[in-house]
Formats: structure tokens, C-alpha cells, sequence
């Protein structure tokens, strides 16, 4: 039975968040696209603390339009291939979001790491560390939980965008708690996605 849930605008952000941080882990994995200064906002939000209000965290919502465009072709049910490798890997993020949830004692770690990564000036003023940080969390704590996201592309890229594809993917992930937060869960997506769906595209246009 899928629970009453209110669809306001803090579950849309943090839903299209997520597919936000998908989409842009599918572009550097399969084009040389440079998605460094796209992804900053995404990499900022990992370390926004106490703050449970998707508005204040995703303030500019059409940072997001990518992410709500992969969400209203996903609700619309098209099935081109890129299309379900992105679905698999939202449905993995969600699934982990899930299973560190479980682990009171992996959550406390993770916490403390992205404290310790706030205490620290030089990294925190710098895009590059602040990416490379995140891989090490995502790295240390995520790479071990069980499904792992196999990312899909060519050789090259995965190879050059290591670091900020697991930094995304680590973002995908805050993004998933902010969303399971507000209700959110992935039987949503199909049992009322034509209510998703209007209220998106009312909100984002």
C-alpha cells in the first residue's frame, strides 16, 4: 500500500536532485563533456549541514532542469537505453540510501567525515578538493554497501571522470535521504507519476 504523501516543492527538488546527479554521472561517462562547474551546486549540497529544507539547499531550481527533464521521460514511460541505464542507477542509489539508513553506526561515520571535511578551510574553498574529498567518503564508506552502481561508458571517460562521478554519485545519495525525508520512495514513481508529473511540470515551468 503506498502511504499518503504530500508533493510539494522540498520533494520535487530533492527528487530531481537526484536524477540531476544521474544525469550528469551518464554525460561524463559517455561524452567528453566537461561537467566540473554543472556539478558544484550538487557537490555543495553533500555538506550543507542540519538543514532539511530542499529549498534553502537547491535554491536556484533551474540548476535542476536536466535532472526534471530525465524524471518527465521516465514518468512518460520512454524506454530508449540511456534512459534505462540512468533508471538503474537511480533505483541503486535509492536502494543504498536505504541500506545506510539501516546502519546507525555507518551513518554516524559518514557525518563525522563530512564534519571533518567543514572543519577544514582550504579544502572547503576549492572545487577540485572538494571533489576529490567526496571520493574519498564515497570510497571508504559507499563503494562497500551492496548493490554497487556499475556506471555504464566509454573507457576513457570513466577513467578521466573517476572522481566526480563518484562525488555525484555521492550528492545522489544525499539527495535520496532529503527525498526518503519527504516522504519519497520508488514505488511512487510508478504508482502516481501522473501526479508527479503535473506537479513537475507546473513547477519547473
Amino acid at each position: 500500500m503506498i502511504k499518503s504523501v504530500k508533493i510539494d516543492d522540498n520533494y520535487l527538488l530533492s527528487l530531481c536532485a537526484i536524477l540531476q546527479s544521474v544525469s550528469l554521472i551518464n554525460r561524463i561517462a559517455t561524452t567528453d563533456f566537461n561537467a566540473t562547474q554543472d556539478s558544484k551546486f550538487l557537490i555543495d549540497s553533500i555538506y550543507i549541514k542540519n538543514e532539511l529544507n530542499a529549498i534553502s539547499i537547491y535554491k536556484n531550481k533551474s540548476e535542476l532542469f536536466e535532472g526534471y527533464m530525465l524524471l518527465k521521460n521516465i514518468l512518460l514511460g520512454k524506454n530508449e537505453i540511456p534512459l534505462i541505464t540512468m533508471q538503474k542507477y537511480v533505483l541503486n542509489i535509492l536502494l543504498i540510501q536505504k541500506n545506510i539508513n539501516k546502519n546507525k553506526s555507518l551513518m554516524e561515520l559518514i557525518r563525522k567525515k563530512i564534519d571533518n571535511y567543514q572543519e577544514n578551510s582550504i579544502i572547503s574553498k576549492n572545487l577540485n578538493n572538494q571533489v576529490l574529498y567526496s571520493e574519498e567518503i564515497y570510497k571508504e564508506y559507499i563503494g562497500i554497501i551492496r548493490p554497487r552502481v556499475i556506471i555504464s561508458g566509454k573507457k576513457e571517460y570513466l577513467d578521466k571522470n573517476s572522481s566526480l562521478i563518484r562525488a555525484l554519485l555521492l550528492s545522489g545519495i544525499r539527495a535520496a535521504f532529503l527525498w526518503s525525508y519527504y516522504g519519497g520512495n520508488k514505488w511512487q514513481l510508478m504508482f502516481k507519476r501522473k501526479e508527479i508529473l503535473n506537479k513537475c511540470n507546473s513547477f519547473f515551468i
